[in-house]
Parts: structure tokens; C-alpha cells; sequence
């Protein structure tokens, strides 16, 4: 007798359990597809030279770029 409740028991443990697992899983994978999507949208901003200067430090420190450079030495600036 005692045996059939134990049974019942564990099988209604392992129901809960998979039920648990499936929630969680999904709840993973949308976390793991949502980061996907910030990464790549974060990466698409640094290709803009205007967005990355006001996103990144470094962008400010550096001086102008080669080509501007070049540029305003031309029109003698």
C-alpha cells in the first residue's frame, strides 16, 4: 500500500518537475534570443561614426581621422 502512494507520489513530482523545466527553458531562450538582438543592434549603432563618438570614450580621445585631416589642410584651415 504504501508502495502505490510512494508511486504516486514520485510520478506526480516528475510531472511538476517537467512542467517546471518547460517554463524554464523557454524563459532561457528568450533571454538568450533577446541578448542576440541587443548585441546586434548595439554593433549596427557603432557602425554610425556620429553615435559611436557619443557611445565611446576612446572615439572622444583620438584625434581627427586621417582623411579629415587631410581634408583641412586642403582648404587651408
Amino acid at each position: 500500500m504504501n508502495t502505490k502512494n510512494q508511486n504516486e507520489s514520485d510520478d506526480r513530482y516528475e510531472e511538476l518537475f517537467l512542467q517546471f523545466a518547460q517554463r524554464a527553458e523557454r524563459w532561457i531562450a528568450g533571454a538568450v534570443v533577446g541578448c542576440a538582438i541587443a548585441l546586434a543592434a548595439s554593433q549596427l549603432l557603432l557602425l554610425n561614426p556620429r553615435i559611436r563618438y557619443v557611445l565611446v570614450k576612446v572615439e572622444q580621445l583620438e584625434g581627427l581621422p586621417y582623411s579629415m585631416s587631410r581634408l583641412q589642410a586642403a582648404e587651408g584651415k
